[in-house]
Parts: structure tokens; C-alpha cells; sequence
């Protein structure tokens, strides 16, 4: 026990003497405070917000939330209230929705005839940038990918009161609302910003080799609260961090820890802290030579509790066979999106 309290009182020391200057680290610390209030409780819930904190976290506080978000968005919210208005849009239960959609897909004056499109240039790049999956880039290139084009619109429909929500398949994100107009055959309408696409919810499932087990879990091809959407933003900012610093720690621990507490459903996010788990114990056990003692002990247990937690999202492994099917699809959308413009 001696040596336990020995050990917590270094890092506490470590920990004062970061606090003292002003590092990146620190712009990760803040974010992180900031979402985990939302995630408690004690500051309002601001998806919005959560996705600006994890880019500017990354970029070290280089980004402006009202001049690179806020006002981007506002105007982009008021023309889109004017497309609702002028094509009746009030007379669809999803008139909101349709708007959206509209103006994210066809050339306005209000996108400078410039719809949202797939960025396949970094898409190509071996080592494609961080920062191609953000939000702020995406406002202002109006090229994304399917990451940031969904969160996008997820941002615009909270601000305009359009119900919708997140949803994830491996290695991909998208929109989902319900068909209160009964468009579809379904109940939920399944929206592909990548190819501007409705997609039925049993091609998606075949597409992606996603299992029933996850489906039922709530792993993929489930709606995301509010809540939970945040609480999978902060397995983001963990996510930005690695790749920023090239480490996993204490940080993305506790960061991917909060993150299941509100959506433990997500396989990302035990991932994360199951690597963060690794170099703790790791780094452990070199700092007091290799002694298992009880706090060893209770770090395997965390590690036997998160694979477990992992087993149970059921999540679908990613193949070389899987990978490359990625490739051709994107290939194949880049040919869709070109002749569509084209065809215009």
C-alpha cells in the first residue's frame, strides 16, 4: 500500500509541475473538462460545441469558435430556414430535414453553387491528414468525408430543431432520422452524405458484414442520443490526441473511461483505453521493478474488464479483403459524384 500512495503522490507531483507552463497537452486537459461537464451535467449539452473543442484541442486553441464555427453555421442555418419556407417544406413532417439535405446536395446561392462533397484528394494520400475528418474544414472547403459531412449536418439539424441522428457502421458514419413521411419502405431513413444516397438498412448490414449481435448491442445501425454523441466525441478527442503526440497514457484513459460511461457500446473507445491500460501498467511495473503488488493486480483487473467490454460490441474486425472493397467503393463514389454534378 506504501508503495501504491508512493507512486500517486509522483504523478501528482509530475502533474503541478506540468500545470505550470502552458503546453499542448493542455488544450487536450481543457476539452476534456469542458465535455465531461456536458457529459455530468454540469454545463449544458452543445454537440456543436463538443466537435469544435476536439478540433481546437488539436490545433492548440489556433481555431476561433465564433469566427470558424458560430458564424459559418448561423449563416448557413438562416438560408436554409429560406429554402424550407420558399419550397413549402412546412407541409412534410421532415421538412427540416429534406432542407438540409437539399442544401448540403445541390448547388445554392447560399453554398456558392458549391454542394458538400467526398474529398478524395487526401482520401488517396497514404498518410492522410488528421485534420481531413474536421468539421471547421469542412465549412469552409465543403469537402468532407464520412466523419465529418455527417457530424456536420448533425450540427446544422440540432440548430434548426430537425430530429436526427448518428449512427455508425465499422469504420463509418451517417445520418439517421425517422420516415415520418413514409418516403421509404422503412422506418428509418438511412442518409449517405459520402454519395447522396438513402440506403436501405439490410444493404447496409450486408455491405458493412455487420452481425445481428451488434446490431442488437446498439454497436451499429443504431440512432445515437444526444448524450451519447457527445460522449463518442470524447472518444474523438482521445483518438486526436494519440495522433497528435504518438502515445497512449493516463489521458486517454480517463478520456476514453468518461467516454464509455454514457456510450459503452462503442469499440473504438475500448480500444483506446485497453492500449492506454497497456502502457500504464507497463511504465507501472518498470517504475517499482517489476513487483506485482496489489495495485498491479487492480490494473489487470481494469484490463480483464475492458476486453470484455470490447467482446461485447461485437465489433466487425477489418480485413485486407475489407480494406480493399473500402478503396473500390470510394473509387466507384467519386465516379457517381463527378457524373451527378456533371449531369446538372
Amino acid at each position: 500500500m506504501r508503495r501504491i500512495l508512493l507512486y500517486i503522490i509522483s504523478i501528482l507531483v509530475q502533474l503541478s509541475i506540468h500545470a505550470q507552463s502552458k503546453v499542448a497537452e493542455d488544450y487536450y486537459v481543457s476539452a476534456f473538462n469542458e465535455m465531461s461537464d456536458m457529459l455530468v451535467g454540469r454545463d449544458s449539452l452543445s454537440i456543436k460545441r463538443a466537435v469544435f473543442l476536439a478540433e481546437w484541442a488539436y490545433f492548440e486553441g489556433k481555431l476561433d469558435y465564433k469566427i470558424d464555427f458560430c458564424d459559418e453555421i448561423d449563416r448557413i442555418t438562416t438560408f436554409i430556414r429560406s429554402v424550407y419556407a420558399v419550397n413549402m417544406l412546412h407541409t412534410y413532417k421532415t421538412g427540416m430535414q429534406m432542407a438540409i439535405t437539399s442544401y448540403m446536395m445541390s448547388p445554392f446561392s447560399g453554398n456558392n453553387y458549391k454542394p458538400y462533397t467526398y474529398d478524395f484528394e487526401t482520401f488517396s494520400i497514404d498518410n492522410e491528414p488528421w485534420d481531413r475528418q474536421f468539421v471547421s474544414k469542412t465549412l469552409k472547403t465543403h469537402k468532407g468525408q464520412c466523419r465529418s459531412l455527417p457530424w456536420m449536418y448533425k450540427i446544422l439539424a440540432n440548430e434548426l430543431n430537425a430530429d436526427v441522428s448518428i449512427a455508425y457502421a465499422p469504420r463509418h458514419s451517417y445520418i439517421m432520422y425517422k420516415d415520418e413521411d413514409k418516403i421509404t419502405p422503412e422506418e428509418w431513413i438511412n442518409l449517405e452524405l459520402t454519395t447522396n444516397q438513402m440506403n436501405p438498412s439490410w444493404w447496409i448490414k450486408k455491405d458493412f458484414e455487420i452481425c445481428d449481435s451488434a446490431v442488437i448491442a446498439g454497436t451499429y445501425m443504431t440512432p445515437l442520443t444526444d448524450i451519447q454523441t457527445v460522449a463518442c466525441q470524447m472518444a474523438d478527442l482521445a483518438f486526436g490526441y494519440c495522433e497528435k503526440f504518438h502515445r497512449y497514457d493516463e489521458f486517454t484513459y480517463y478520456c476514453s473511461s468518461r467516454s464509455l460511461e454514457f456510450y459503452p457500446m462503442n469499440p473504438n473507445a475500448w480500444i483506446i483505453r485497453g492500449k492506454s491500460l497497456e502502457r500504464i501498467i507497463q511504465d507501472y511495473l518498470m517504475d517499482v521493478g517489476y513487483i506485482i503488488d496489489d495495485y498491479t493486480a487492480y490494473l489487470l483487473r481494469l484490463m480483464d474488464e475492458t476486453k470484455c467490454g470490447f467482446h461485447h460490441t461485437y465489433m466487425t474486425e477489418e480485413t485486407e479483403e475489407i480494406r480493399e472493397k473500402r478503396r473500390l467503393q470510394a473509387i466507384e463514389a467519386q465516379k457517381y459524384t463527378q457524373e451527378k454534378s456533371l449531369s446538372k
